[in-house]
């Protein structure tokens, strides 16, 4: 589990699991993921990570923290 409580999971095409935070590292908003891009997307204010937590776009400088599932 993220340091919240909350985990983001995404399970790829070969299988992998890829477990992440659901907290952005912004200012704490919960991130949904964005099925047509293959990303966590934060709705607060826009920050964008991918399957493995990485910073796409900011405001955002820090990836998602990573979690053992």
């Amino acid at each position: 589990r993220g340091p919240d409580g909350r985990t983001a999971a995404y399970r790829d095409e070969a299988g992998a699991l890829h477990a992440v935070s659901a907290r952005c590292t912004h200012l704490g908003c919960t991130v949904r993921f964005n099925d047509a891009e293959k990303s966590w997307d934060c709705p607060c204010h826009g920050s964008r990570f991918g399957v493995d937590g990485s910073v796409l776009a900011g405001p955002a400088v820090a990836p998602l923290e990573d979690v053992q599932p």
